[in-house]
């Protein structure tokens, strides 16, 4: 249902253009001082040809990164605590520097202690991250937290990963296409993290799109991540579109540079005008853009890291596909100078303030997005203020800008390149 705007609630629809508008996991650790011992890939009897993860696995433990038991055995269905993840990190990274550990429950002869020094080092593990000076070493990690250690060796790998933490961190436009990013359950400070986490691919979520921020990580899933890890290590930020797509909405509210086919002409770009008013001609209210998040339905399939967070090809969305089509994502903020529906919100108003299609449901559901629950009841009421979501298309044509301007002609026009 459609909420009104609060200090602590944001509120949206969805509405998809029917025509363009216009140019996981568990291990009980046998014992805290009981290990992995190096071990080749025929001893591993646990993780059979056929097992999903056989091929990462068997890298993992020919490189020495995470070696299997002494008894023969992998256990890759068996969680992965911290003391074992720190030093699994600690193997790829296999440096030198090492900062004194601190914490109250790691001794100096505790089996992961070097590992764990390494990681304080290196700035995957931060000692700010703990609380009460304890790094409980036998705790399963989280999603979460396993987000945060990964993106912090990919910032001392390189910089500009550092940059794009930072950038999702300071950014009140940031969004992650997680249904807890709206719907809780993830720590705020985790989610630059797991931006980074889903922009480069080193985790993803699962079939109901959820991330799962509390939940854990087998050592099967490890071996896999920590594959790419290796893999990311050896990349820049800007060869991952997804983190690119991410990084542009924190920093602008938008992301149509990175996934669509069109460029900022003289006048400006989303930036220019978010969060200032744009009255209706037809006098129903005065709204605001805050976000312009674009998809890419130009072909057969959708495209863009928030493809699974708005759009439905098993839906009624799925005709928008292969007609050269960029589907828009507004959010809007609007408030109705009289009760209006969303119908006549759309019927004589800017195209880029306004549409008259309603969000997916199942996206409604699954990302926690708020939608009026018809086009034609009057949902909006007289005085009160809105936020929501709504959506809109636009096709590149040659010689043709798209876009809109605000009270104070403030402007945004895009062309094709």
């Amino acid at each position: 249902m459609l909420h009104k705007k609060s200090s602590n609630n944001n509120l949206m629809i969805k509405a998809l253009a029917g025509s363009v508008m216009t140019a996981a996991i568990v291990i009980p650790i046998a014992s805290a001082n009981v290990q992995a011992t190096s071990v080749s890939k025929t001893m591993l009897k646990d993780v059979p040809k056929s097992h999903w993860a056989y091929e990462s696995i068997k890298q993992v433990a020919e490189k020495g990164l995470v070696t299997g038991y002494e008894d023969g055995t992998y256990k890759p269905s068996a969680q992965v605590t911290r003391a074992e993840f720190a030093t699994f990190l600690s193997r790829v990274f296999d440096g030198n520097d090492r900062t004194p550990s601190k914490f109250s429950d790691v001794e100096a002869s505790h089996w992961a202690n070097d590992a764990i020094q390494e990681g304080l080092a290196v700035g995957f593990i931060k000692a700010s991250d703990f609380s009460n000076n304890k790094f409980e070493p036998n705790k399963a990690m989280t999603r979460g937290e396993m987000s945060r250690w990964l993106a912090n060796g990919l910032a001392h790998a390189n910089a500009d990963y550092g940059k794009a933490i930072e950038e999702m961190s300071n950014s009140s436009l940031t969004i992650i296409p997680i249904p807890e990013f709206y719907g809780g359950g993830v720590n705020k400070k985790d989610l630059p993290y797991i931006g980074v986490a889903l922009g480069t691919g080193l985790l993803s979520g699962y079939k109901d799109f959820t991330f799962k921020p509390n939940g854990n990580t087998t050592r099967a899933e490890v071996a896999t991540i920590l594959i790419r890890f290796m893999d990311a290590m050896k990349k820049a930020p800007y060869d991952y579109t997804g983190l690119k797509e991410l990084r542009e909405v924190a920093s602008t509210g938008t992301n149509i540079l990175t996934i669509s086919s069109f460029e900022k002409t003289k006048y400006g770009g989303y930036e220019e005008v978010l969060g200032k008013p744009h009255t209706y001609l037809n006098n129903t209210g005065v709204a605001t853009i805050e976000h312009a998040i674009f998809v890419d339905t130009t072909g057969s399939k959708p495209k863009g890291i928030f493809k699974d967070m708005f759009f439905n090809e098993k839906g009624e969305d799925k005709i928008l596909l292969n007609k050269g089509i960029y589907s828009i994502y507004y959010e809007y903020t609007f408030k109705p100078s009289r009760d209006v529906s969303v119908q006549s919100v759309s019927n004589g108003s800017n195209l880029h303030f306004a549409s008259n299609l309603l969000v997916d449901k199942s996206k409604i559901a699954l990302f926690n997005l708020s939608s009026p629950k018809s086009t034609s009841t009057n949902e909006f009421l007289k005085g009160e203020t809105y936020r929501y979501w709504a959506s809109n298309g636009v096709m590149p044509k040659p010689g043709e800008m798209f876009g809109s301007r605000t009270d104070d002609d403030s402007m945004f026009y895009y062309e094709p390149k």
